[in-house]
């Protein structure tokens, strides 16, 4: 228990200084590094540091920042100071026509004071402000992390499958030709020509199909970057994860309520939100304000004096704000419960995608792939030769090619599976490695 505490404050104490290290403090200019070459790291970074999500973030930081100076002030509001200027005459009984004067005035200084702890209790919540926004910002980190990362993948595979689809629909061009000539020669009848033109037209749609998601890929990626998106982007690479998991379900999850920030989020807020709740509390106290006042009152009297004052809590005694808070924490609690769901949830999900897809893409060999690319081959030559038919040809490319694309589709599916196993159980980005290619 102790080593768990132990790292929720370092990962506290990592977490504020998030701000720190993504963005300089005093005005700054950070210079910019998402240029050529790209390694792993650097497209994360940049893709996270140059999204606006990430930089509100990081101004809400700041706000709070400002926030904990306000709550150290000494003093609810600045000194008042109010004062006056009379005249006063009194006339003689005796004689009325000579009368007396005497100048009247006052200045007055008062100061309102915090009572019970108020002050105390405004640092507190201004930290664990503070530190809730923390976690929240390095959550938004991790989620836009792995979101880049997943953004890779994806990219990968829809370029792999741009080139899979072209090359089968030159393949399918050439299969047309050779039917054409087939139909000229009398050798074949005239509907081999018309499946031909029907296969290669399918092959066609599939080949713009995948070069636009390749090319809508590629804009996302360099939206992201902040790069031109007229600007090449050259990325081939699988990811690999190298931890083991354990064999029971439930040692999984506790992996991932101990490390995940949304757990260390939702339980400051709970904090935070008791805080508040002593807040209101305190607010029944009322505050004192002290006076002091110099006054030169009737015929040169000169006064020296103060005062105490306290506003009276008759008609408005907090309740409401009191229910307020009260249900504010709860809610937290409530929070929490349904984070933690979500977590196990994800977990599950993770978990069963990962082994899945290990398993499925583990049964394509190396030889199967090697073998379908020269079968592939064959089809040409062996439509040439006769030896098959027409619609026997493009039947078993259809076969093949969907062996090809069921390849390519499950790798880039391994690979996300990769990436949100490594997000859901809140483990380090250095345990997901770049790979060769997919």
């Amino acid at each position: 228990m102790s080593l768990y505490y132990f790292h929720r404050k370092l990962t506290s104490v990592y977490c504020i200084l998030i701000f720190f290290a993504c963005f300089p403090l005093f005005g700054e200019k950070e210079t910019s590094f998402c240029v050529p070459p790209w390694d792993l790291d650097k497209i994360a970074d940049c893709g996270v540091k140059h999204h606006p999500e990430f930089k509100m973030e990081v101004l809400r930081l700041k706000e709070i920042q400002g926030r904990k100076k306000i709550s150290s002030y000494f003093f609810p509001s600045n000194p008042n100071v109010s004062g006056y200027v009379s005249k006063r005459s009194a006339a003689s009984e005796l004689i009325p026509v000579n009368s007396n004067h005497a100048n009247n005035f006052q200045v007055m200084v008062s100061q309102e004071i915090y009572v019970g702890g108020k002050r105390e209790t405004s640092i507190r919540i201004a930290d664990e402000e503070f530190k809730t926004q923390a976690f929240r910002l390095e959550s938004v980190r991790r989620n836009l992390y792995f979101r880049t990362l997943s953004l890779l993948a994806r990219y990968t595979n829809y370029k792999k499958e741009e080139e899979v689809t072209r090359g089968l629909y030159d393949l399918t061009k050439e299969i047309t030709r050779l039917a054409q000539a087939r139909v000229k020669e009398g050798l074949a009848p005239a509907m081999d020509e018309t499946l031909a033109l029907s296969e290669e037209l399918r092959m066609a749609k599939l080949w713009q199909q995948s070069k636009r998601k390749t090319e809508q890929s590629h804009g996302e990626i360099s939206i992201l970057l902040g790069l031109p998106t007229e600007k090449n982007f050259v990325w081939e690479g699988s990811f690999h994860f190298e931890n083991g998991l354990p064999g029971e379900k439930e040692k999984i999850i506790e992996i991932a309520l101990r490390n995940r920030p949304e757990i260390s989020l939702s339980e400051k807020e709970i904090q935070l939100a008791m805080l508040r709740l002593e807040e209101v509390k305190l607010q029944k106290i009322p505050n004192l304000s002290f006076g002091a006042f110099v006054q030169n009152d009737g015929f040169n009297e000169r006064v020296i004096g103060g005062q105490v004052s306290m506003p009276l809590t008759l008609w408005r005694d907090y309740e409401g704000e009191t229910l307020v808070a009260k249900s504010k924490q709860e809610q937290s609690l409530e929070t929490k419960e349904s984070v933690e769901r979500i977590i196990k949830q994800e977990v599950i999900n993770a978990v069963s995608n990962y082994l899945t897809l290990k398993e499925e893409y583990s049964l394509f060999s190396k030889d199967i792939l090697k073998q379908t690319d020269t079968d592939l081959q064959f089809l040409k030559e062996a439509l040439r030769l006769g030896q098959i038919k027409v619609i026997d040809a493009l039947n078993s490319q259809r076969v093949l090619y969907q062996t090809k694309l069921n390849h390519s589709q499950t790798g880039a599916d391994f690979a996300l599976s990769q990436i949100e196993l490594v997000r859901v159980l809140g483990l380090e980005e250095t345990t997901l490695t770049l790979g060769g290619k997919l």
